[in-house]
């Protein structure tokens, strides 16, 4: 019969139930018709055919055992006898999956951030081709310093590794004509941006390089976003104009609601595109290869080349324009060009982070399983008498092993299907607790992968932990078992053993984790310690941009003199704001634990040797009492003045690190630098900027860093374009963002303010990730530890149960409580102290890949491992001492009258 014939009968089980008693009863009576013609009675004939074929309704049954349906039968048999088996124990059945349920539940949460983050492609045409381009100086250990336009074309035409590259320049940009002026985000790329990328609009069309220009184009591409916020969604926006720093643009395509520019942006998704070719305004003029104009690159190799492959052409590359242009990329200085996929540039620094949570709920489904696994174990041994009898009545072993597979498999289904509904509001809740800037954060969702990942997991979770009770249950003395069933104590010392070892492998895995979280714990609290060079409470901060139009005769702040004289009138009016008492003005990057801080080279007069090796600090404009509001040390010399504007000499403050690297045994005030020197160029080209004194360090990148060299330049003199604006209050600071927007908008009522936040905020959110993973390690060891508390107080409880009639001897023979209790620790404490060995020897194994995320903590810590496994010893002990207190309270009695 084929499958299709088999199946279709499934359907029509009565006829093929009644055709199989017809072909039976015609054997019976072809029998009886054959014993007739041997001279036998009716009777006597019926009856030795009867007795010649055997049992028809075991032969029923075979015959169907040999069918898919007998398959079927056996199974839909076994899960009836499984669901009765589950309602009778109502409690048993609550506890075993809402305990699953929580373990499968959190993988199916981190799994779904997981997969979003870290696992799924990009969602571009063959994403493992794209890359990352950036510029090193591997002499000073600089990264990322910029690139210059001559670079990229050197890239383009002869690496012989890109199909196509484009320049990617994220900045702020001035949306007007609206009721309020609005900070955007606008992504600069090269024309054949979209291309590199293969991604069509949902409305109009992307620019390509049949549109390129020396300067801007006029046409920009929008997202989804932008076109909703500001267009309404008006599907006619196809050649609507938008003022962005005071230039008209046409709308040519707005961008599908998937689609995001994959590579990280300056504050929120980017809003909109534009195409330049960066050789003709507002780019300068001429192009020099010595100008790193643009912040990096991305672009897409060649088929069949990777990227390591790549990476050695353009180290060839780069070792032939240093020798080509040696002015421009001086030996000393080390140049080179770094490749990364965009995955992993995307997603590298959150990486670790969510490998490590998805291992520590991982632990946390293992120790719930092995929690099943006692469980099912302490259930069995109730059961022993049971088991027995279909055991000595004939039941095959493996039908009986089938059996119990069959009910814990369906245990671990339920609390899977239960764990899909947590799992969805676990998700929930994790995504409130991720920090804002995780990468894809909006990809995040449960896909139908995420509920095969779930059905999986419920599955194998069934078989594996239900496989050792089953096994154990179906041990081979049936005779033995009926025995202890009998005397009523339901257990054996082999399966006593098994339940130990079980519970001592909770208490590993718990004490990994806790371990873990401790490590964790220690390096965020020595990272939130550290000084970082200024006092960030009661400092509000709001962010200014002043247009950048690509005519400069439209610029209405085309000089320094302008934007200084702006930015003086700005600090004026803030300052005599209700309870401010100190403000201050800097450039961007004079924000600390801001992403926009970049490196520049710089010359020291006087020292040749050192500007062949081209030193590189951060530079930052600033007015006279940054310091003041910051609180931040100053060493020596003097601060800035309002005399130090552009008609005066050039002056300049450094930092320590700085004074420290370049001066270590002399004084670094009256020295003269040159800012923006190459080597080569004529040093009367480029006026001497004086230092006038040191300051303390700043962690301008971040706690766990290094303090980079840093030059601080008076704001008046070096006035730019994007601006931040600090006060410290005396009140509520985050009360002041709306009258720091009304006086700045009363001078120039086109320029935004945006970007307001404390500066206690700008420190939290650069502690958010750590946050993140501590909070979630921590909650996720508080579960783990409070489910091996369960699990040896569980085994404990069940064994001094199954132990009366022999505590009540012992206490009638003349032991005291206490010598029972003895008994219990002494018992305890061996499965607690091989879960611990076990669990210090595994903790020394796995925090190893914590590494990345400690400061200035091992990861094999003697305090941390110490101090966590004394805790866990001392709860599960207590646990432990529970149960045992409560037998010793037994009337010896009453134990003694037990059977």
């Amino acid at each position: 019969m084929s499958l299709i014939s088999r199946l279709r009968a499934m359907l029509r089980r009565d006829r093929l139930d009644h055709d199989l008693d017809e072909e039976l009863r015609s054997h019976l009576e072809m029998r009886a018709a054959d014993n007739l013609s041997a001279g036998m009675s009716a009777a006597e004939a019926r009856y030795e055919a009867q007795k010649r074929f055997g049992n028809t309704t075991l032969t029923k049954e075979d015959t169907r055992a040999m069918d898919i349906i007998g398959w079927i039968e056996t199974l839909g048999q076994n899960l009836r006898y499984a669901v009765r088996m589950l309602r009778r124990s109502p409690g048993f059945t609550a506890v075993a999956i809402l305990t699953l349920a929580l373990g499968i539940g959190g993988n199916v949460a981190i799994f779904t951030v997981v997969r979003a983050v870290l696992l799924s492609p990009l969602p571009f045409s063959h994403p493992d081709q794209l890359v990352r381009v950036y510029d090193d100086l591997r002499g000073p250990n600089t990264h990322d310093v910029g690139m210059s336009v001559p670079e990229m074309w050197d890239l383009r035409d002869k690496s012989g590794v890109f199909q196509d590259i484009s320049a990617l320049v994220s900045a702020d940009a001035n949306l007007t004509g609206g009721d309020q002026p609005e900070r955007i985000e606008l992504l600069g790329t090269s024309p054949n941006y979209f291309t590199m990328l293969g991604t069509p609009p949902q409305l109009g069309r992307v620019y390509t390089q049949q549109d390129a220009q020396p300067g801007f184009t006029e046409g920009v591409v929008i997202s989804d976003g932008f076109w909703r916020r500001t267009f309404g969604a008006d599907p006619q926006v196809i050649g609507r104009k938008i003022r962005v720093d005071s230039d008209l643009y046409t709308v040519i395509g707005v961008m599908p609601p998937s689609f995001r520019h994959p590579g990280r942006t300056l504050t929120n998704e980017v809003d909109v595109w534009a195409a330049a070719g960066y050789i003709a305004l507002p780019f300068p003029v001429p192009v020099l290869r010595s100008t790193r104009l643009l912040p990096g690159a991305m672009g897409r190799l060649k088929p069949g080349i990777t990227v390591s492959q790549a990476q050695a052409r353009l180290d060839a590359l780069t070792a032939q324009l240093s020798r080509e242009y040696p002015t421009e990329y001086p030996a000393a200085a080390a140049w080179g060009v770094r490749l990364v996929s965009v995955q992993e540039d995307l997603v590298g620094t959150v990486r670790t982070e969510l490998l490590v949570l998805f291992g520590a709920v991982a632990f946390v489904l293992l120790i719930a399983c092995v929690n099943l696994a006692n469980l099912l174990l302490a259930r069995s041994a109730s059961r022993q008498r049971e088991i027995a009898i279909r055991l000595a009545v004939g039941a095959g072993r493996g039908r009986l092993i089938t059996q119990l597979l069959t009910e814990s498999v369906l245990l671990s289904t339920i609390s899977g299907i239960v764990a899909l509904l947590t799992g969805f509001w676990l998700k929930t809740w994790l995504l409130t607790m991720t920090p804002a800037d995780l990468p894809r954060l909006k990809e995040v969702s449960l896909s139908p992968a995420v509920v095969f990942f779930a059905f999986a997991i419920s599955i194998l979770t069934g078989v594996v932990f239900g496989l050792a009770p089953a096994l154990q249950a179906a041990r081979s003395s049936h005779v033995a078992n009926l025995r202890e069933g009998s005397r009523g104590s339901g257990s054996s010392k082999h399966q006593m053993k098994i339940s130990r070892f079980l519970v001592a492998s909770e208490i590993a895995l718990s004490l990994v984790l806790l371990i873990g979280t401790g490590l964790l714990l220690r390096s965020f609290w020595r990272l939130a310690q550290v000084h970082p060079g200024f006092d960030p409470h009661r400092v509000v901060t709001t962010r200014i941009w002043l247009p950048v139009p690509n005519d400069p005769s439209e610029d209405v702040y085309p000089t320094v003199e302008k934007r200084a004289e702006f930015l003086r009138e700005v600090l004026r009016r803030v300052s005599v704001l209700p309870g401010v008492e100190d403000a201050a003005i800097g450039s961007l990057n004079s924000l600390p634990m801001n992403s926009a801080t970049s490196q520049f080279p710089f010359a020291i007069e006087g020292r040749a040797d050192e500007s062949r090796r081209t030193p590189v600090a951060e530079f930052t404009s600033v007015t006279p009492d940054y310091f003041q509001v910051l609180k931040a040390p100053f060493i020596r010399g003097r601060i800035f003045t309002d005399s130090d504007n552009v008609k005066g000499q050039q002056v300049a403050l450094i930092n320590e690190t700085l004074a420290r690297r370049y001066w270590p045994d002399a004084d670094p005030i009256g020295q003269h630098l040159k800012l923006g020197a190459r080597r080569g160029q004529d040093p009367s080209q480029i006026p001497p900027t004086t230092i006038v004194g040191v300051v303390g360090d700043i962690k301008s990148d971040g706690f766990d860093l290094a303090s980079a060299p840093h030059i601080y330049l008076p704001l008046y003199q070096f006035a730019g374009y994007a601006s931040v604006v600090y006060l410290r209050s005396g009140g509520d600071p985050a009360s002041l963002g709306a009258a720091i927007r009304r006086e700045v908008q009363a001078i120039d009522p086109t320029i935004p303010v945006f970007g307001v936040q404390t500066m206690d905020d700008v420190v939290s959110k650069y502690l958010a990730q750590r946050r993140f993973a501590l909070e979630l390690l921590g909650i996720f060891a508080g579960v783990a530890l409070l489910l091996a508390s369960i699990g040896i107080y569980g085994v404990m409880a069940y064994t001094f149960s199954q132990r009366t009639n022999e505590i009540g001897i012992r206490m009638a023979m003349g032991a005291q409580r206490s010598d029972i209790l003895k008994i219990a620790v002494s018992e305890g404490a061996f499965v607690v102290a091989f879960g611990i060995v076990s669990g210090i020897i595994g903790s020394a194994i796995f925090t190893r890949f914590l590494q990345s995320m400690l400061f200035e903590v091992k990861s094999i810590d003697p305090i941390t491992y110490v101090g966590i496994s004394a805790l866990l010893a001392g709860v599960t002990l207590l646990a432990s001492l529970v149960p045992a207190r409560r037998a010793t309270r037994v009337d010896p009695l009453t134990a003694l009258r037990q059977d």
